[in-house]
């Protein structure tokens, strides 16, 4: 059997979409930590506080949203993803303009308010929104090849969307009231994105009797799944590398030379080289399968990190430190499989069960990998303070040069290293993976077939 190939103009559409997912994302990680504790000075404890505030809102906020889309009434509503994308997304990209404007200067509590309620609403929009989109992925199709290539096309979009994303560290460096008058542009191109996407995008239907069942049931049944355990604890650590990089860039640009063109190079390199990575990990998943890939690929990534490490210790030279980070960016690819795998442990939840609960799957895994957003960058800020780091301060002495090339390049592959643990177990891959890929086929034959006669397909009546 073969699986129904995507029409082009669906596969842009959806990709057109991470346009403003990117630019509110990309903005929010790239600047917020910059903006709240090295502009605006929170105290290091305060900050510390707030990102355990924050991550404690950022895993719950997933499942819930999720459990809310996954059981809204299509009949009623039209659909149960488009429709709060295309409400949420305008407000969450107000929203997003209006965080970048201080409260107070001086007043530690006020700052510190003013940082928790921003992070936080912004997370619970952004799970909403972003959460939603990727679970329009497993809907639109069945095969696996095409779910990473309509990531990868995303990821080609998103690259583009990066651009303007690449420029905000400088814009914030020339003024404040030009990174704001930037932030305002954005938010209008996502809200004139999001009104488009919303209206070209169709839902296809759930081919099944809608069954009834509880938050907590649909947790309790997700966490029985090893496919679904495993992609999780691997995202987790992943995360919390990728939450060390990007949210730190007014920390590198200290050691990548002077000009406001240091940090627009720096994110061309890394996004650049990273982007061409995806295409030498999707070549090499032809040969190796996705698991194998991500372990090859990925343990070349570590050990280039860390010699990266030795070299830049040794030798006090920027040029190659820019050598190093090309050298890295070069296995950085891993993410065009990141959602491929969780859709994996859906389709494994939909033979069982008989119905496609993407959303909450989503929403469960963020519950236990989104914390890594704020675990990276507590464990970073700690290690630049007790290397000496001076917040607001556009020089550092030689202690303070080191933690930053240590958050760099060590820090991230350690928490990489222990990701490879988790992907390492992950069932599915070889001939475990092509009988999922065609029980599902005959699961989706005979739910079609019995929708057709009017029938639905009931819960449980999938395989066992």
């Amino acid at each position: 059997m073969e699986t129904e190939k995507l029409p082009r103009k669906e596969i842009f559409t959806y990709a057109l979409g991470n346009i403003p997912n990117t630019l509110l994302a990309g903005v929010f990680m790239l600047m917020y930590v910059n903006f709240f504790w090295n502009f605006l000075g929170l105290n290091l404890t305060l900050f510390i506080i707030g990102q355990i505030i924050y991550a404690t809102i950022n895993a719950l906020n997933d499942p819930i949203t999720g459990h809310l889309s996954d059981k809204t009434n299509i009949d009623k509503w039209g659909s149960r993803r488009l429709i709060y994308i295309k409400y949420a997304g305008p407000i969450w990209a107000v929203f997003y303009f209006l965080m970048w404007f201080p409260w107070d200067y001086s007043n530690q509590f006020i700052i510190f308010l003013h940082f928790v309620i921003s992070i936080c609403v912004f997370d619970t929009f952004l799970s909403l929104v972003i959460g939603l989109y990727m679970s329009l992925m497993s809907e639109m199709t069945d095969s696996i090849k095409v779910r990473y290539k309509l990531s990868f096309y995303s990821n080609i979009v998103m690259i583009l969307a990066g651009i303007p994303v690449i420029f905000a560290q400088t814009l914030f460096d020339f003024s404040l009231q030009t990174f704001q008058i930037f932030n305002g542009v954005i938010a209008i191109i996502s809200i004139i994105m999001y009104i488009v996407v919303t209206r070209k995008l169709k839902e296809r239907p759930e081919l099944r009797i809608e069954e009834d069942y509880s938050l907590f049931q649909a947790m309790n049944a997700i966490l029985k799944s090893k496919a679904f355990l495993t992609r999780t604890g691997y995202m987790f650590f992943g995360n919390v590398a990728r939450a060390m990089g990007f949210s730190f860039l007014f920390a590198f640009i200290l050691i990548l030379g002077s000009g406001p063109l240091i940090p627009i190079l720096f994110m061309l390199v890394t996004y650049g080289v990273g982007f061409l990575s995806q295409i030498i990990y999707m070549k090499t998943e032809n040969k190796w399968g996705i698991r194998k890939t991500i372990l090859v690929l990925k343990s070349f990534l570590i050990i280039t990190n860390l010699i990266s490490f030795a070299i830049v210790l040794s030798i006090d030279s920027t040029p190659i430190i820019w050598i190093c980070i090309a050298m890295v960016s070069i296995f950085t690819g891993f993410n065009v499989f990141d959602f491929v795998l969780l859709t994996l442990a859906i389709d494994e939840d939909e033979i069982k069960r008989g119905s496609r609960r993407e959303s909450i799957f989503q929403g469960t895994s963020s519950l236990i990998f989104k914390p890594a957003d704020s675990l990276g960058p507590i464990i970073a800020t700690i290690i630049l303070t007790s290397y000496g780091f001076i917040t607001g301060s556009i020089t550092q002495d030689a202690t303070a040069i080191i933690g930053i090339k240590f958050i760099l390049f060590v820090a991230p592959a350690i928490v990489h290293a222990i990701s490879l643990i988790f992907i390492y177990f992950f069932p599915y891959h070889g001939e475990a993976l092509e009988k999922l890929h065609i029980d599902l086929l005959e699961l989706h034959v005979k739910k079609k077939e019995n929708y057709e006669l009017g029938k639905g397909y009931k819960y449980g009546s999938g395989n066992q």
